[in-house]
């Protein structure tokens, strides 16, 4: 039972707003909801020292709360409600996995019973033109399995995009078929040499596979491990990575997340249950964290190691992370979802050449949530979803804890974050749920950036929640998320044991897809469907000077006075990567529209005229093409 009393407190500064919960075993607890401060309730009494004694006597006085309790002073949004689920229509997916030609599952070992907590992650999805035909391909991470207490590697699977959607699987003629992965999790696009073709990062246990796109004998284009040879010597477990040029000099570093200390040798335990009789998997704290690391592109095909060197932090179980930047300033940031552990920020100080980051994750308020607790966090999510002109950050976490939506307020190089869920309607889906995967898209075209969530039991046997859990489609109605009824929907309408989701445009239709990987179930292939007659949109390819590196551009479209600005980035989701480019919806507007770019270079280009319903590939300093 939990019976609540809330408090709201005008400080002069703002408001703090108190609640105490009664639990069935009698303790309270205060939360911060509502206050001016990004740093939690003890930030709040640090900065507000008068008000230390009246918080905490009032807290004091509320412990014993009961449902005769005082009212709540104003309105509070409530953390969890099931009366805002509206809109039954159209499904705007349908499920296109059976007719694509793609067949792939991506397995966890979890039939050999060692009940490791390898197998919970699972894998991600990666879209990439590897072939620079204009379409988007598939890559998916295989997973693994055991001999004995060895851990070993499926294949990987590459599917060429045919258009129409249909796809083939081209893994044993691009030689990806050669290639000893591990027990994979994670994919990661970048161009490292600069070279125009898109390689890509593998991650997973103890080993990275970094695979060079490389032009063949017969004019086709194979992958090549070149793990070796870029001196990427990362032996640790590794779940997901990011891209990109983080020092200004055009070729993209490499971030990744690690997560656990666990090992069958050393640490794998066998005492884990949630029913006081059935084995499970162990929760995450029962394993120390890894360290998570960087590496510098040298420029000439190799990385260094710079962890040390940069102070990256040394707690950390990473799952998720994200390159973009959240300042303004054209140059990618570094936000990392970590598993009971405060999640990382960490600001872009560099200057060309000389790598700077400094980690401000609790100080700008995305470390932790509302409560100032540390979250099982999994997925993370960008978008300008309120149309303030900044990369606002969504996070997604495990049951009992909302996915968290860090609204970004910074101002004049101020980096600061607002835990806005309850406010723009997202703690409307509840907290029952354990999310992975997740993407903004504006699924129908009206110029504001949706919300897709994907999610699945991380134990074999959960005691409050089943394993496989629905997705969740949430619709931005003007800033705030209204989650839509989905019962009869295609896919969404069912429960999956989801992971890694990637968001991109298979067919070049100006609509955004999406591509679902699971544990131990096929990979989904949804192609959206959503009727937009008498709507528009305009999609923007951004290519960086010389080649190099574009995370950290945006771009800003200005229609009948409202702005709308997308981010390029890298990773985001879990373990996955989305379609590179750059998607604006314009509603009923056909006429042609004016966009501006601001490049990681520093300079600014203005577009004018470009028409809509088509791509535009945009070259810095050049006139933009149309595709």
């Amino acid at each position: 039972m939990m019976i609540k009393s809330r408090v709201l407190l005008s400080t002069g500064h703002g408001f703090l707003h108190l609640e105490c919960v009664q639990l069935d075993h009698g303790f309270g607890r205060m939360l911060n909801r509502e206050s001016n401060c990004s740093f939690g309730v003890g930030g709040f009494m640090r900065a507000h020292a008068p008000w230390r004694f009246l918080a905490f006597a009032l807290v004091g006085g509320l412990a014993g709360c009961s449902s005769n309790s005082a009212p709540t002073v104003g309105p509070v949004p409530s953390r969890q409600s099931n009366d805002a689920v509206v809109s039954v229509g159209p499904a705007p997916f349908a499920d296109a996995t059976a007719s694509s030609g793609i067949n792939f599952t991506y397995r966890n070992g979890e039939e050999s019973a060692h009940f490791a907590i390898i197998e919970s992650l699972g894998g991600g999805v990666a879209l990439i033109d590897f072939d620079r035909d204009g379409l988007l391909d598939i890559f998916i991470p295989g997973g693994g399995y055991y001999e004995g207490k060895k851990v070993l590697g499926y294949p990987c699977r590459l599917y060429r995009n045919m258009g129409g959607f249909r796809f083939e699987d081209a893994s044993s003629a691009t030689s990806l078929n050669k290639v000893a992965f591990q027990y994979s999790h994670g994919a990661s696009v970048l161009d490292y040499d600069c070279d125009g073709w898109p390689d890509l990062l593998v991650t997973g246990y103890n080993r990275l596979v970094l695979l060079h796109n490389e032009k063949n004998d017969r004019g086709g284009r194979i992958w090549v491990d070149v793990t070796a040879k870029a001196k990427l010597n990362d032996t640790q477990w590794s779940t997901s990575a990011a891209c990109a040029d983080l020092d200004g000099d055009g070729f993209a570093e490499i971030y990744v997340c690690h997560y656990g200390d666990w090992d069958f040798e050393t640490n794998q335990p066998t005492d884990c249950t949630y029913d006081g009789k059935t084995r499970d998997v162990c929760q995450p704290k029962r394993f120390k964290p890894l360290r998570h690391s960087l590496y510098k592109n040298k420029r000439d095909g190799t990385f260094e190691d710079v962890t040390e060197q940069q102070k990256l932090r040394k707690d950390g179980r990473g799952i998720g992370v994200v390159l973009v930047d959240v300042n303004g300033d054209a140059r990618p940031e570094l936000y990392t979802a970590n598993d009971t552990d405060d999640n990382f920020l960490y600001l872009n100080r560099s200057h060309q050449g000389v790598l700077a980051l400094e980690e401000l994750g609790l100080l700008g308020g995305v470390a932790r949530d509302d409560r100032g607790m540390q979250n099982g966090s999994m997925g993370i999510g960008v978008a300008d979803y309120d149309r303030s002109g900044r990369a606002s950050l969504l996070v997604t976490n495990y049951e009992n804890e909302l996915p968290a939506l860090y609204q970004n307020r910074t101002d004049n190089g101020q980096v600061r974050f607002t835990y806005a869920t309850l406010q723009a309607g997202i703690a409307a889906i509840g907290s029952t749920y354990v999310s992975w995967g997740t993407g903004f898209l504006d699924y129908d075209l009206d110029g504001w950036e949706d919300l897709l969530i994907v999610s699945g039991h991380a134990i074999r046997f959960p005691t409050k929640t089943d394993r496989r859990q629905k997705p969740q489609l949430l619709h931005n109605d003007a800033g705030k998320f209204k989650p839509q009824a989905t019962l009869n929907w295609p896919y969404i309408g069912s429960p999956h044991n989801a992971r890694g989701a990637s968001f991109g445009d298979l067919d070049n239709d100006g609509k955004t897809d999406a591509v679902v990987s699971h544990l131990n179930e096929p990979v989904a292939v949804l192609r959206n469907v959503m009727p937009t007659e008498g709507r528009h949109w305009i999609g923007l390819r951004l290519i960086g000077l010389n080649g190099a590196d574009v995370v950290g551009a945006r771009a800003v479209l200005e229609l009948a006075g409202a702005k709308q600005t997308r981010f390029t980035k890298a990773g985001g989701s879990y373990a996955s990567s989305s379609d590179p480019r750059l998607l604006f919806g314009l509603g009923s507007h056909s006429n042609p529209v004016n966009i501006t770019v601001y490049w990681p270079s520093g300079k600014t280009q203005e577009m004018r005229g470009l028409s809509p319903d088509a791509y535009w590939t945009i070259s810095e300093g050049q006139p933009g093409k149309k595709e």
